[in-house]
């Protein structure tokens, strides 16, 4: 990790201090001023953040890039993505007291900029409580995506899933292209399996599958994602496409 002196956090994520007086913009602006870490491409150690840290302050605000947090139990696997605008604070694990034990390791499946938001960060806001309940906001939010995860997975079909997955993080990281929409996130095949809890080769075939209808198309590191967005709906039952197989 390359650490960055300050960065301008309000300027560079202004729905943070939405509701703030506009003639005290300004001052927030220079109030909310934050060190960063610039995280590469690949695994990251975010115990070393808690040890330069101490685990003061709000958390980490993404600024941003692209993170995954890969959650391991027994032989199953579980993934989250993380991008900008989303709060974490990955020193509070719940590994050490939860009645099912389970891992937790952090990728950067692009390189990513975060806000050390911390004690003294804290503190300079105090005086815009504005960006506190933001910061709240965006905590809850967070909880809401894996709520809408959850429901994406308890769909039977592994193609359901995916398209249904592909559309939620349209709806995160889209941008509309005529007729298609471009979510470009750099999702492997692997990745995919474990955010919709299923084994690689059998997303590898849903993939194909939704390619051969014309939904779905892969460009460069992202996909390319167009006809309307599925309903959720009941499905009979598959023996063969059980939730949470290990990968």
């Amino acid at each position: 990790m390359v650490r960055v002196k300050t960065i301008p956090v309000l300027r560079l994520d202004p729905d943070l201090g939405a509701g703030i007086d506009p003639r005290r913009w300004d001052l927030a602006q220079r109030a909310c001023l934050a060190r960063a870490l610039e995280i590469p491409h690949g695994p990251w150690d975010a115990d070393a953040v808690r040890s330069e840290n101490g685990g003061s302050g709000f958390g980490l605000l993404v600024v941003s890039g692209v993170l995954t947090r890969r959650v391991v139990q027994n032989e199953c696997h579980g993934a989250e993505l993380i991008g900008p605008g989303d709060l974490l604070r990955p020193w509070d694990p719940v590994g050490d007291w939860a009645s099912i034990p389970t891992e937790s390791s952090w990728l950067a499946i692009e390189p990513a900029r975060v806000a050390i938001l911390d004690g003294e960060f804290v503190r300079r806001a105090a005086p815009f409580p504005e960006i506190a309940l933001a910061l709240i906001r965006r905590g809850l939010l967070r909880s809401r995506y894996l709520a809408t995860l959850i429901a994406i997975i308890s769909q039977r079909r592994i193609e359901s899933r995916l398209s249904m997955l592909f559309w939620h993080l349209a709806d995160r990281f889209g941008q509309v292209r005529g007729e298609w929409v471009s979510v470009p996130v750099p999702l492997t095949h692997r990745l995919l399996s474990e955010l919709v809890a299923a084994r690689r080769p059998s997303v590898t075939t849903a993939l194909s599958r939704l390619q051969e209808q014309g939904v779905l198309r892969r460009e460069g590191s992202g996909w390319l994602l167009r006809g309307p967005a599925p309903a959720t709906h009941r499905e009979p039952r598959l023996e063969s496409e059980d939730l949470a197989l290990p990968l």
